[in-house]
């Protein structure tokens, strides 16, 4: 297997063995610029509920599933009586609130939008694979006007766990009838990344530098993009992973 340098990753990457007939991808910080309308939309939600949303919070549940993000709530907050709430009532408040907060405010990063007219000009089917529950991918990628580019969208809730185990990648490969090795996964959190890579697929890895360094677990992927999906080159991309 040859080493190339991928232009603007700042090391080498090994081309997968097996072609690559479908991208799968994380939806929030991946493909939408959500990170901040959720850290907005939550520190609200919770503020009214009694409970801050500091930093170190956001940062533990970045990638998580809505399962998850709520058992990590009731750990912070024991005390707190949202938490006797049933976890369908809780899921649903939540996403009340962030998909009225979206609306006006929804922003896409246009490299990776151009990446996936690209791949579907190829012919490559496309997947979310996303911890967010099935409401919140619907009405994100309507507001985006992107739903109708994915032949396939899997929830964490729609799996037995959420990343980063690879349950939803799993789900996502067996949904698109191919195997995981086929396929390759786009993700901007370390959890996401872990995720992919146990599921078996090549991976390029987004991490946001707002964030600073990347965590360690970035580098298990197959290309680490600098700079995260704002810096991400399509034709670099192609060249990577589509030129043979």
């Amino acid at each position: 297997m040859s080493e190339p340098e991928r232009p603007g990753s700042g090391r080498n990457v090994m081309i997968p063995r097996e072609p690559i007939v479908a991208c799968v991808f994380d939806l929030d910080g991946t493909i939408i610029d959500s990170e901040p309308l959720y850290l907005e939309s939550d520190r609200a939600f919770l503020a009214a509920r009694g409970m801050a949303f500091h930093d170190e919070l956001n940062t533990r549940m970045k990638g998580s599933g809505a399962a998850d993000f709520f058992a990590i709530l009731a750990a912070e907050f024991p005390g707190n009586p949202f938490n006797r709430l049933q976890l369908e009532e809780k899921i649903r408040l939540k996403d009340d609130d962030y998909l009225s907060h979206c609306r006006g405010r929804l922003r896409v990063f246009g490299p990776v939008v151009r990446l996936l007219d690209a791949l579907a000009a190829r012919g490559i089917a496309l997947a979310i694979a996303s911890g967010s529950t099935p409401r919140v991918i619907d009405g994100t990628l309507v507001l985006a006007g992107l739903r109708d580019r994915f032949r396939i969208v899997v929830s964490a809730s729609e799996v037995g766990s959420g990343k980063p185990a690879p349950d939803v990648f799993l789900e996502a490969a067996r949904r698109l009838r191919l195997d995981p090795a086929a396929c390759l996964a786009f993700e901007d959190s370390k959890a996401g990344v872990r995720s992919a890579v146990a599921a078996g697929m090549a991976c390029v890895a987004l991490p946001d530098p707002a964030e600073g360094e990347p965590h360690a677990d970035f580098f298990l992927a197959d290309l680490v993009v600098q700079g995260g999906p704002a810096a991400l080159d399509p034709g670099a991309i192609l060249a990577a992973f589509f030129s043979r």
